[in-house]
């Protein structure tokens, strides 16, 4: 029954996420997210933003219609709350796709966000770094500490894999790699949503190569949402010989190249007096599509990010 419903949620995503690229430009034209080309931003021509579209339309609701039918008690509410949030963290997205929010109000949204479902949800909230190698825990103290702590991880993701999406594919196949490598330590109650929301990419990631759509701000927040989410609730979920399913630098290995190219960028930037959120040509895929073009610098990019991650958890 449960690989029934799950094969019918899958299925259901693909065919509501393929509707909704064949269909991209009339939906994106009419709702005004669309990406014009200008001095920065080189593709041919309007593009639509569907990435936070489809999240919100075709995986989104099938994901909670299936939390809704096969969990029950803590994990449904824990998956409820993680649906929500992502939508919420899309829905801010796709305004900022529309309407340019300011980085300080993008900033001061995503806390909020971010920060009620930590105090909502206990299992969202990193309290302890536990760490494989060396082997050691560091107590993160008051409750409140530990909440802001874990708001600063996401929010920082989040704008990380923002900042990483400037080439056809990239945050994309990240984000299909990063959900593979954590359903090897996934508790099977969650599995489901995983797999649906790889479902959506899957068919994002097609049309996206081919620069039929781009994620936009809605997707690249979205999607880096719902990661960010999974990823804590497995690294506070225990598994056989193991108090955390995931360690700390088991995590930060994972998210290593698209966190400290943005943290190199951010300390670039203000070193020569502009914003952290000013556009520029200086990411690190811009470097690997200058020297090997593209789709070279993809697969490079790629693997340089997922591969030391994937052997690491795997050979754990």
């Amino acid at each position: 029954m449960l690989m029934t419903g799950i094969m019918l949620a899958c299925a259901t995503t693909l065919i509501a996420t393929a509707a909704l690229c064949y269909f991209a430009r009339p939906i994106c034209e009419k709702l005004d997210l669309m990406d014009v080309p200008d001095a920065r931003k080189r593709h041919g021509r309007p593009t639509p933003l569907l990435g936070g579209l489809a999240l919100v339309l075709a995986a989104l609701p099938v994901a909670a219609m299936t939390a809704l039918t096969f969990a029950e008690g803590a994990m449904l509410s824990t998956l409820l709350i993680i649906i929500m949030t992502t939508a919420a963290m899309a829905l801010l997205g796709l305004g900022d796709d529309r309407h340019s929010l300011t980085a300080r109000n993008r900033l001061f949204l995503s806390f909020i966000v971010f920060g009620f479902a930590a105090m909502i949800e206990p299992s969202l909230t990193v309290r302890v770094l536990s760490f494989a190698f060396p082997a050691y825990e560091l107590g993160l103290g008051t409750h409140w500490l530990a909440i802001l702590f874990t708001v600063i991880c996401a929010v920082g993701l989040c704008n990380a894999v923002n900042m990483a999406d400037g080439k056809n594919g990239l945050v994309i196949g990240l984000c299909i790699g990063w959900l593979s490598i954590l359903s090897v330590r996934a508790p099977a109650e969650i599995l489901p949503t995983i797999i649906i929301i790889q479902s959506c990419l899957v068919i994002l990631f097609v049309f996206n190569l081919f620069g039929r759509i781009f994620l936009g701000d809605g997707g690249s927040y979205g999607f880096a949402t719902i990661i960010a989410l999974l990823t804590i609730f497995i690294y506070n979920s225990p598994s056989p010989g193991r108090v955390h399913a995931i360690s700390a630098d088991e995590i930060v290995v994972l998210f290593a190249v698209p966190v400290f190219d943005s943290f190199r960028l951010t300390f670039a930037r203000m070193m020569r007096g502009q914003s952290p959120m000013t556009a520029d040509r200086d990411h690190l895929h811009h470097h690997f599509l200058d020297k090997m073009g593209w789709p070279g610098g993809l697969v490079v990019y790629l693997i340089v990010a997922l591969t030391p991650a994937a052997i690491w958890i795997l050979w754990a």
